[in-house]
């Protein structure tokens, strides 16, 4: 049976007719990854992707890209879900005839098997005056900054209940939690320590799905781009580092020495990347003639007229 008109059919039952040609388009493989389409979401220059419906509208209601991060894939089917990956989520919904799409964010620190036994809560004083929280569902405290970050960006009924206590890692303390894990990185500026972890980025390679469904989609067509998105050539700025400074690294990760510090309001150019590592995208960049390597969370698209 040919796979292309029984999927034509099923989308356009499932969200009209040009809806599902739209989508089909996206969930068709190229057989040239990488080669120009046209699409009419907002396209993430950093990743090489396209956002859509009926994810875009949920993925901007919930905290886009500061929360999430851009999109590493195409959305695709994947076991009769309609599934896009971005870097610290996985939205899918499943693909019923005749019913609406309901976009749900995939359970990621679950299925990765994140979990670990039941503990006491937290003792009283700590839950009477607001510092933890025990949610007795899994059986878990939040406390202290991670419970400040877990309510306001959403808590058990956007991230899920927690699934883990405080983790001492490799530089940082983690939390897990249904849908996302918490992260303190040691390394980070202090006005970003705390964020949500690459958990998207880390279910993709663990379930070994195809990498060709990384690769970045050129366009020549773009309807629209992310507002903050950045590329080769721009002028980006060194923002939010709570006075500490930004490493200039020797390579695109966490593991690369660092060349210099850059303070508050420093100019660069980017002349290379992007690239993913460590739950970060990556930009080369030229400071006054030293070339090295930044995180973008920490950097600021401006216009050509604030450069040097």
């Amino acid at each position: 049976m040919n796979a292309v008109p029984h999927a034509i059919n099923l989308l356009k039952k499932l969200v009209g007719p040009a809806v599902g040609f739209l989508l089909l388009a996206l969930l068709l493989p190229s057989s040239h990854p990488g080669q120009a389409q046209e699409a009419s979401g907002k396209y993430f220059p950093q990743t090489g992707h396209y956002l859509d419906q009926p994810f875009q509208s949920v993925f901007e209601a919930t905290g886009g890209l500061q929360i999430w991060g851009p999109p590493i894939t195409e959305a695709f089917e994947d076991t009769g879900l309609l599934v896009q990956y971005f870097r610290r989520a996985r939205m899918e919904c499943p693909m019923e005839p005749g019913e609406q799409c309901q976009v749900r964010l995939a359970p990621l620190g679950e299925l990765l098997g994140y979990r670990t036994p039941r503990t006491a809560p937290a003792p009283t004083s700590l839950i009477r005056d607001g510092l933890c929280e025990y949610y007795d569902e899994t059986g878990h405290n939040v406390c202290f900054s991670f419970l400040s970050f877990y309510v306001d960006h959403g808590g058990s009924e956007r991230l899920g209940p927690p699934m883990t206590e405080l983790t001492v890692e490799p530089g940082m303390i983690t939390q897990y939690f249904r849908r996302a894990r918490i992260e303190w990185d040691f390394d980070a500026p202090s006005g970003a320590l705390i964020k949500l972890g690459a958990l998207g980025e880390q279910h993709f390679r663990a379930v070994g799905l195809d990498p060709v469904l990384l690769s970045p989609v050129e366009s020549e067509n773009i309807v629209e781009t992310a507002a903050d998105a950045t590329t080769v050539g721009d002028y980006v700025r060194v923002k939010d580092t709570g006075g500490l400074g930004l490493r200039l690294r020797s390579g695109p990760g966490r593991g690369y020495e660092a060349i210099e510090m850059l303070e508050d309001g420093t100019v660069l150019r980017i002349i290379g990347g992007p690239e993913v590592a460590d739950g970060f995208t990556w930009w080369y960049l030229d400071h006054h003639g030293s070339l090295g390597w930044c995180a973008d969370d920490w950097l600021e698209r401006i216009e050509p007229a604030a450069s040097p």
